[in-house]
Parts: C-alpha cells; structure tokens; sequence
C-alpha cells in the first residue's frame, strides 16, 4: 500500500452515528491517529467538527485540525478521490445498498480497508459474490455487520464455536440467542434504512419471517441431552424460564452467524436462533406481533410518510438523546450444542446497544483494521468474525464489553443488565 494521507476517514461525519464516531475516535484513538472526516456537504461538516472541537477541546486527536474529504457516495470518481487518501474508511452512511456500493468498489480498487454497520445481509452478500475475489487478490479487507447488528451474535458465537473446539473437541452445531434485557433508542438512519430493506427486500424477509414463525429456521437434527431446538418463535424457554416472542434483529443476526459458521468451519449445518424474551405469553405474543405491525407500516410509504410527519418515528439525521444513550444497556443469552454438550454464553453491554456500543464496535474495528492486522486477517468481503475475529474481540473486552463463555449460564457483568435478569 502507497503512503497515505489519514490512518482513518470517518464518512458520514454529519449524521447522528458518524459525528459520535469521529467523537468517540477523537477520544480513544492512539495519539497521532491521522483521522479525516467526510461527507457531501462541507458547511454542515465544518459546523459538527467546531462543535465537537468546543466540547472537547482537549481531546488526545485534535478534532479542530481534522482536515475535511467532499465527496458523492454515488459518484465513482469522488470515492476513488476518497478511497486512495486513507488507510481505512469507517462508512455510516445507509442504506448501504443505495449509497454504499461505490465506495466498497472503490475500496476494492484502491486498496483501501473498510468497515461499517450495514444490517442489509442480502447486499453484504452481493458485493461478496461480484468483488470477492478481487478483494483477495488486493489484500483488502471489506468488515461489514460491524453494529449493534451483528457483532454480538457474530463474535458471541466465534467465541462458543472456538470454545467448543478447544475446551470439548466438538463441532458447534446450534446456538440460541435470546435478548433477555434491553433499553435504547432508534435513529432515522435506522429507520431509512429498515423502509429501504423492507422494499427491496420484501419476499425474502417474509420467508424469513414465516420459517421463524413455524421454527424451521432451527435444525431438525437430535439435540444434545433431549434439548429441544426447533422452536416456534413465541415459545417457553426451559433453561432461562422466560416466555420467548420475535426479535426484529434474528433474521439479519441468522443470516451474518451462517454465513461466519461456513466460512469458518464451527460444525456440520450450523444454525443459529434468536429470540426475545417476555414477562408472559401474552406478552410474547403482543411484542411479535407489534414487530410486524410496525414492519408493514414502514412497508408502505404512505404509512411510512404518515409516521414522520406525526414524529412518531425520527427523521434521518435525528436520534435518542445522549443523556439516554448512557441510561441504555443490553444482555444477550447464549446456548450452545455441540454433539454431546449444552454450554452457555453471555454478551453484554452498558449502554444504548444500537448508538454508544454501535459506535463503539464501528470504530475499534477501523483501529483494528488501521493497527491491528496480522496474519490472523482474512482479506475479502465478509462478517467481522470471518475477516478479524479475535483481534476485534479482544479489543472489545478491553473496551469493557462482556463476552463470556461458560459450562454455566452466565450473569451478565453490567448492573444495568442484571436488573433484567
């Protein structure tokens, strides 16, 4: 790779995820991190570079001299402008599969890592398929899943999977997830991105959404001990003691797990299952079936307009409050089956899952990609478990999120997390 300009460009510094990540860089990247910012519009990223330099004026990465990239997410020429000046590129802006192509093409070409915090598997896929190869052949690494969705499911089962491998000497066949405590917010950019994937994404998401109904998502195969993993998605888990309804986020966290299992060889059919728990059944039933009311009202964009002209969902660009982000927290329980064993994970954090631990995620994988790498890298277009697993997990822990593997179930190391437990 040439000399570059930046260690890390931020793209997206204006909106509600990229101007905290170019925060949370300015304050936990090693010192002399040659960080840029970036995006279409130089007046509005001139106004959140002075905002934040004024909040933290002492920042270890100085924020008021961070130089400024103009570009057009779809203009092939400005990211190959864009692309060739930095060694990394950390990408917020979505949805990914309208404004995210070009730059993972001109990554590619340029010889450019980049990661970000698309949830749109489907697309993740199709830039997998098409540029591949020739990422390889470059030595680039293309980290996509890199948020809230899907780093918990993704590296919670590399952990198990190398768990079984070292502790049992078994293949890792299943994993359920459940989510049994959470508090946080919901970004406009989220909820473009949700409207986005629901249209183009309709038929295979409606698939999705019946196999998970029906439980046949799940393997078919003999569980371990007479553990039963076939579910229907509302059903009573026997080993948390918890009615169980739909999570918005299984199906994208189902897809990213299968996808790393093949790639890297945790076990014969691997699968992966999540759920949501509930105080009862009652309960179960109503958060499912407010999932898919809310899905076939962001389906339609006469609905979805009525929703933001009422505020009742944000807009792009606005978000939760930072005084609620810090309030928030997340806890996700993991069991897994290898041929004879039932062992348990946990994967917590103690703030707003989707915004602090998101940036969090999105930007120790740009100083993994910027300071990190190793053989142990795996170039391509592929999960964060795939492409830089363990170095990505042990900076994780580092940062105080909890990824714990045990014989035992877990309690989760947060307070906030264990009031739900």
């Amino acid at each position: 790779m040439t000399t570059r300009n930046y260690d890390i460009l931020v793209w997206g510094a204006t909106g509600f995820t990229g101007s905290r990540l170019v925060e949370y860089l300015a304050l936990n990247a090693p010192a002399g991190t040659r960080v840029a910012i970036g995006g279409r519009n130089r007046s509005k990223i001139e106004a959140v570079r002075a905002k934040l330099a004024a909040k933290h004026p002492m920042a270890p990465i100085s924020l008021a001299s961070m130089d400024i990239l103009i570009g057009d997410s779809q203009n092939a020429q400005d990211m190959h402008a864009i692309a060739s000046q930095t060694r990394v590129v950390a990408s917020t802006v979505g949805p990914y599969s309208i404004y995210g192509e070009q730059l993972v093409r001109a990554c590619v070409e340029e010889v450019t890592d980049c990661c970000d915090i698309t949830a749109e598997v489907p697309w993740v896929h199709d830039m997998n398929r098409e540029l591949n190869d020739q990422a390889v052949r470059n030595n680039v690494h293309i980290v996509s899943l890199c948020g809230f969705d899907c780093i918990p499911a993704d590296l919670g089962c590399l952990m198990l999977a190398q768990y079984s491998r070292e502790h049992i000497q078994q293949p890792l066949l299943h994993v359920k997830g459940s989510i049994v405590g959470i508090r946080g917010g919901v970004s406009g950019g989220t909820m473009a991105t949700l409207g986005n994937q629901l249209g183009i994404e309709a038929r295979r998401l409606w698939k999705g959404v019946k196999a998970q109904m029906s439980g046949s998502s799940t393997p078919q195969s003999q569980p371990p001990n007479g553990k039963e993993t076939n579910r229907a998605v509302v059903h009573y888990d026997q080993t948390l003691g918890r009615w169980q309804g739909f999570w918005v986020m299984s199906m994208i966290n189902s897809m990213a797990t299968k996808w790393a299992g093949r790639e890297l060889n945790y076990g014969p059919g691997f699968s992966y299952a999540e759920t949501m728990t509930a105080r009862n059944v009652f309960m179960a039933i109503a958060q499912t079936l407010g999932f898919v009311y809310l899905a076939a009202l962001m389906f339609f964009s006469a609905t979805r307009n009525l929703l933001y002209m009422l505020r009742a969902i944000p807009r792009p660009g606005e978000g939760p409050s930072d005084k609620f982000m810090k309030s928030g927290f997340f806890s996700l329980h993991l069991e897994a089956f290898s041929e004879t064993e039932v062992f348990y994970g946990k994967v917590s954090g103690s703030s707003d899952p989707g915004y602090s631990e998101t940036i969090k995620y999105l930007g120790e994988s740009a100083l993994c990609l910027a300071f990190d790498r190793d053989e142990s890298f795996r170039p391509g277009i592929y999960p964060p478990s795939v492409a830089i697993g363990n170095k990505l997990l042990d900076r994780l822990r580092n940062r105080g999120c909890q990824f714990d593997v045990a014989r035992k179930i877990i309690p989760a190391s947060h307070d906030s997390a264990k009031k739900v437990q």
